[in-house]
């Protein structure tokens, strides 16, 4: 059994929306059921980090009514602008069942290196989509996520995702 660490920087921050994935059902109001992994253990949070890349918004959700959040495809060099993820410890074969059910507007994978021995892998869209802002539905879920993942204050969590607004 080989596990790796999945590094969620949107709506996975956060642990409900996250079991939806492993586990299957329905997440608050969306009406997207999802199927669940087969194996259903619960992912293990390892923490949080940042990593070289920003944070953009993009796409369409019609679960989410709007734009949702992607990793730039390069490197950010501007420090002020790395994303903020948050370390699940998963089994592979649930992270891949997690990128499954993203769907294929997540296809690529970027490895972020190691940590105690795991990988570190996420996974973003394969060309940089343009710009189209969040819900706020989708936007109080992402807040609510890096609070549980951070324990930054409310003031620091906007101020995270407002750059990111733009």
């Amino acid at each position: 059994m080989e596990y790796v660490l999945y590094a969620a920087y949107g709506s996975n921050l956060l642990t409900e929306r996250l079991l939806t994935y492993i586990k299957g059902g329905k997440f608050r109001r969306i009406t997207k059921k999802h199927t669940g992994c087969p194996d259903k253990t619960e992912p293990v949070s390892l923490g949080w980090k940042r990593i070289p890349y920003r944070v953009y918004f993009g796409g369409y959700s019609s679960w989410w009514h709007g734009g949702v959040a992607f990793l730039s495809p390069e490197i950010e060099p501007n420090s002020e602008h790395h994303a903020v993820v948050r370390l699940w410890k998963m089994k592979r074969e649930q992270y891949e069942c997690v990128k499954s059910q993203e769907g294929t507007s997540y296809a690529k994978q970027i490895n972020l290196g190691t940590f105690d021995g795991l990988e570190i892998l996420t996974f973003t869209s394969e060309e940089k989509l343009n710009y189209n802002p969040p819900s706020k539905l989708y936007l109080d879920v992402l807040k609510e996520g890096l609070k549980e993942a951070t324990g930054w204050t409310d003031e620091e969590i906007d101020k995270y995702w407002e750059k990111f607004l733009k």
